[in-house]
Formats: structure tokens, sequence, C-alpha cells
């Protein structure tokens, strides 16, 4: 009788045991759903803010002229992409000219004042951190189809704002966090850290002066990285680019 009874209580705890385990089991997994949920409504409001889903897919193309500011500086600068083709940005400073040219297989650099007086070829690494910049469509488009995943990381305030924060981890496993107002849904800023010169340096960009294009997107015309100010001074939106300047010939 007695061994009858330790068994009815054995099985009685572990019976408890394993009803606890699935407990907690469905409790993660039902956050780890609300939190999918949570960041994907975000997103798409997001896109909905910049002009939608359906307007964005159609940018194949882009030319940016833009200017860099820093203490009373002006650096004029030229960006021409296709859409995971190519991108070349271009600029020139006291005679001097800078390149930066990046493709799916490879990229090239040049920076006078960072000792490269013509254009040099990336080292595989500095090519990785930079191959996402070819999705000129932006990184939250469709991000399930291009291998990129996203996590909710809650709320913070800023400046007196309240932003949503989400994680977002591309194929190139570049990892940026996300800061969503919480009532235009546009991204404020973002945090992210990058290859420069074999170091890892941590880079924060603030998004500021959202414009509607002449295409029908929405996009920040200013963009300030501390010490310096990137401000776009004209958008064309699906030009005739020239493949063959994505190349170091």
């Amino acid at each position: 009788m007695l061994v009858i009874a330790f068994h009815k209580q054995k099985n009685k705890k572990m019976k408890t045991t394993v009803s606890k385990l699935l407990m907690f089991v469905a409790f993660g997994l039902s956050s780890f759903i609300t939190k999918a949920q949570t960041a994907d409504e975000i997103i798409d409001k997001y896109l909905d803010a910049i002009g939608g889903k359906e307007k964005w897919r159609q940018v194949k193309s882009m030319i940016l002229e833009s200017q860099v500011e820093m203490q009373g500086i002006e650096i004029p600068f030229t960006t021409k992409s296709i859409m995971n083709i190519g991108t070349r940005t271009e600029g020139e400073f006291q005679g001097q000219k800078m390149i930066d040219i990046i493709t799916p297989k490879a990229g090239w650099s040049q920076n006078p004042f960072g000792g490269k007086t013509s254009l040099q070829p990336l080292t595989a690494e500095e090519l990785k951190d930079k191959l996402d910049d070819l999705d000129i469509q932006g990184p939250f488009l469709d991000y399930k189809a291009k291998g990129s995943t996203v996590e909710y990381l809650g709320k913070d305030e800023e400046d007196g704002n309240e932003y949503h924060k989400i994680k977002l981890t591309t194929k190139n496993e570049k990892e940026t966090t996300y800061f969503f107002d919480t009532k235009t849904f546009l991204i404020y800023k973002q945090e992210s850290t990058s290859k420069q010169q074999g170091q890892d340096v941590k880079q924060v960009m603030k998004s500021l002066n959202y414009q509607t294009t002449d295409f029908g997107v929405k996009i920040p015309f200013k963009v300030d990285m501390g010490m310096v100010m990137m401000v776009t001074k004209k958008v064309i939106m699906n030009p005739t680019i020239d493949e063959s300047i994505f190349s170091a010939n």
C-alpha cells in the first residue's frame, strides 16, 4: 500500500510539474507572438506614413543631391543608386575627390583625407558592413522576404517624446535599433555599429525634416549624425543610371 501511495504522490507531482512547464511555455510563446504582432503593426503604420508599400516597391533607382555640413563647412555629394545593383557616392572638397562604390560582390573607396588617393578595394568585412545600403527601398519593406528579422524592444522616451523600439537584424547580420515616434510612426533615430578602419564604431543617426518627394514617397531631408549633418537638396526617383559607374574602371 505504501508503494502504491508513493507512486500516486509521485505521479501527482509529475503532473503538477508538467502542468507548470506547459503554462510557462504557453506564456513565453504568447509573449513572443504578441511582440511579433506589435512589431509588424508598427512597421505597417510606418510604411503607410512614408507613402505605402506599393509606392515604395516601384522605386528601382534614385539620385540624391546632398551636402555634408560640419563646423561651418559644406561638402556637396551626389549618390546614384540602382536597387540591389550598385550605389556610387561622389563628393569634392578642396579640389580632392571622394568616392564610395558598393555592389553585391565588390566595393571601392577613395578618400584623400583618409590616405586613399585612388580607388581602393574594400575588404570583405567592409563590404559586408555596407551591403544593406544597396536596398534603397528601405529595410522594413518586405523585410521577411529579404531574410531579415525584427524584435520589439518596448518603449523609450527622449526629448519629451515617446518611441517604439524595434531591433532589425538583416541577412548580413547587421543589427540596428530603430526608434519609431508613437504619434507619427516615422523613424526618429537609429543606433547601430559599423566597421571603420577595422574598428567597431557605434553610430547614432536622427532622421529629421521628413518631406514628400515628387514621386509621392516621404524621406528625411536631414540626417543628424552628431557632429555631422547630411542635408538632402534634391531627390530624383527612378532615373536612368548607367550601371558602368559601379566599377573601379
